[in-house]
């Protein structure tokens, strides 16, 4: 098991912990006199052995002991306590800042709920662990120990005795502590399928109630719950027994000493306040010997998900820079030699593909649905490593140059026209700075300006969850400002118009152009007028190149092509 995850925080703050622990023996060693001075009170009360007055001294130390305890019991709350919310937040954010570093193969491969549960629930568990687990561990190993030395020092056959019952505890706490770990990682494994399948059900609402499947995605989720009740309640049962039989034990001890204590009394072996000690040191080695079957319990969930995160952290990209990787400063060529990729690593979905293009080319992408287009252009920028061949820019493999320097010469408006929630002018700029002018000019290339001059609020329109307010044309032209905000040496648009009105499409296409004159224009559009005056188009069927070249040229030579021209064609005359 890993601990360089915490091991950073723990090093940071380690002069609080060490305060804390400190002040943790302080209030141990007090709640270890107070025992002693309530025996020697009541020895003096039974026996009349000494001035009646030192009773009031015992008594006004024991009110004085506890006063001081509960102040000091802030303190150490606020040193391990408080050190173990900023470990939470740290590991958070480097988790988050991890993920953020993975390639699309392994979002494709891990489902949002689980990445959910890991920065919260797990997080939450080694929160615990490091600092409720710490205090538990002090208590339960030093003032266990001390206390146990002190009760052996009273009477070491009545501790002897009342120390019996104490082995079934240890061998209690291992059985149950293995099991609480293996429940507890099923219990989160169950989480993480009922937290994406809440998650998939309120994105898909409008889809649930328009197809009536309100029982089915609720009987769905159900299940899902109904299989994380379940392993909860194994990993409840586990803990509910913990806990009585530490009592149950600790009473056969409490028994053995009123028992054995009390015959030691009555021959006179025995003061009557050592008995009452003797029992208030019991009830202070009942804390140890509970923490001690809490603490299993909070390294046994800390430790599982500690181990989940790990899983996390030690996963590595398969997209990411080599040491030898340089920046570029612009780009003047692109070339794929020979390239194939697959997402599975067994059937290419990209087959032996060959192109180039040069800076100032307008390169259009077309074919039938599931022909390759999107996974083409998604290894431009590098989401996916590719399997075989290679792909260059000025000549150099793009696996040579570093991802921040080739990310940054690429404008990418993928398929999907996804906002975040915030307001229009959020999602356009994404925390780059406003350019009043560039930002107008922007907006109005994209057909949005008379959209937002409509909207009481204009560009600080809130546009809701994942865009929900805005129609599918008004998220995909509003995901298209903010690809061409930023002037880059390459422009993809992945079916930048496929949810826009013919007219209003052939004006943002216009605006497009404009914008990516002595640049590199790659669009991928099933739209043949949007791409009819590209300079090379390719045909792509089944992930080949099934044809190139321009709109005549194809026009002439391939099927497909033609047949898509001649019905747009159609369904544009119909529509006047």
């Amino acid at each position: 098991m890993s601990l360089k995850i915490i091991y950073p925080y723990i090093q940071k703050h380690k002069y609080k912990i060490i305060a804390g622990i400190i002040i943790v023996l302080i209030v141990d060693f007090f709640q270890l006199l107070i025992p002693y001075a309530v025996k020697q009170a009541i020895d003096i009360i039974t026996y009349n052995i000494d001035d009646y007055s030192k009773v009031y001294k015992y008594g006004i130390f024991i009110m004085a002991a506890g006063i001081l305890m509960t102040f000091l019991r802030y303190w150490w709350r606020i040193f391990l306590l408080g050190t173990s919310r900023y470990l939470e937040k740290g590991v958070r954010s480097d988790l988050f800042r991890h993920v953020l570093l993975l390639d699309s193969a392994f979002f494709d491969r891990t489902r949002t709920g689980d990445i959910m549960t890991h920065a919260t629930s797990d997080i939450t568990h080694i929160r615990m662990a490091v600092g409720v687990g710490l205090v538990a561990f002090v208590d339960s190993v030093l003032l266990g120990s001390v206390t146990i030395g002190i009760m052996l020092y009273i009477n070491f056959k009545l501790a002897l005795l009342s120390f019996i019952p104490m082995p079934m505890i240890v061998i209690m706490a291992k059985i149950l502590g293995k099991k609480m770990h293996d429940f507890h990682n099923d219990a989160q494994a169950s989480f993480s399928k009922l937290t994406e399948s809440i998650r998939e059900s309120f994105v898909g609402i409008k889809v649930i109630k328009i197809f009536n499947f309100e029982k089915y995605i609720q009987s769905r989720v159900f299940i899902f719950c109904d299989e994380y009740f379940g392993k909860s309640l194994k990993r409840a049962y586990v803990n509910a027994v913990i806990k009585p039989l530490m009592v149950f034990f600790l009473n056969l001890s409490l028994f053995i000493i009123i028992f054995y204590g009390g015959y030691l009394v009555m021959e006179n072996k025995f003061t009557a306040g050592d008995l009452v000690a003797f029992t208030q040191y019991l009830s202070l080695l009942a804390w140890p010997m509970i923490a001690l079957g809490w603490m299993v319990n909070l390294i046994e969930r800390g430790l599982a998900s500690l181990q989940r995160i790990n899983g996390i952290i030690e996963t590595q990209p398969y997209v990411k820079d080599d040491k030898d990787s340089v920046g570029i400063d612009s780009v003047e060529k692109l070339d794929f030699i020979n390239t194939s990729f697959s997402y599975d690593n067994k059937k290419n979905c990209i087959e032996n593909i060959n192109f180039s293009c040069k800076k100032g080319d307008f390169i259009g992408i077309t074919g039938p649905p599931g022909s390759g287009k999107s996974s083409l252009v998604s290894l431009f920028p590098r989401f996916y490593k590719i399997n075989e061949g290679s792909i260059c820019i000025n000549s150099k493999d793009i696996e040579k140059i570093k991802l921040e320097s080739l990310r940054s010469k690429i404008s990418f408006m993928p398929q999907e026209s996804f906002l975040f929630s915030g307001t229009i002018k959020e999602n356009i700029l994404l925390g780059r700075e406003y350019n009043e002018k560039n930002f107008n000019s922007i907006i109005e290339d994209c057909g949005l300006k008379s959209t937002i001059s409509e909207m009481p609020q204009g560009i600080d329109t809130k546009v809701g969850e994942r865009g929900l307010s805005l129609s599918g044309g008004q998220k995909q032209r509003v995901a298209l400002a903010r690809t061409l905000y930023q002037e880059k040496d390459i422009i993809i648009l992945d079916d930048p118009v496929s949810q826009i009105d013919t007219d209003t499409a052939n004006f943002i296409i216009k605006g497009i152009k404009k914008r990516a004159l002595g640049k590199m224009l790659i669009i991928v559009s099933h739209r043949i007028s949007v791409i009819s005056e590209a300079d090379n188009i390719l045909v792509l069927k089944n992930g080949n190149i099934d044809a190139c070249g321009d709109h005549h040229r194809l026009m002439e030579e391939n099927n497909f092509y033609r047949e898509m021209y001649k019905i747009q064609k159609f369904e544009k005359l119909d529509e006047s």
